[in-house]
């Protein structure tokens, strides 16, 4: 069987704050385009995902635990799950987020902002 292919730029929007959210997800797995304009923050959060970011264009800093690190385009971070993290764009931002396991959060709030469309 065949997986599945998209251009991420075309998904469902999940508006989350000043954040555009595009989650496509597996079996297992979820892929999260992420756009931000400069000076988007998160709040400190943890939850029991796994996570990884890849940005692509733009610059976002990370604060994960005591540690606090600034990506630009094609530099990767990985998030333990369980782990307090926060992030803020420092210019307009676009991203990736992954997460392990797929966050059904995000599928019940984008099921949600798909039936009051």
């Amino acid at each position: 069987m065949m997986g599945q292919a998209v251009d991420t730029r075309s998904l469902p929007v999940m508006p989350f704050g000043p954040f555009t959210l595009r989650p496509f997800a597996g079996d297992q797995l979820m892929l999260v385009r992420v756009e931000a304009p400069a000076g988007a923050k998160t709040p400190a959060h943890a939850h029991p995902h796994e996570q990884m970011c890849l940005v692509i264009s733009g610059r976002l800093r990370f604060r994960i635990g005591d540690e606090e690190r600034v990506l630009g385009p094609f530099e990767a971070i990985h998030i333990p799950s369980g782990m307090e993290h926060e992030a803020e764009a420092l210019e307009a931002v676009v991203f990736y987020d992954i997460f392990h396991p797929v966050r059904e959060d995000y599928l019940e709030r984008l099921a949600a902002s798909d039936e009051c469309a």
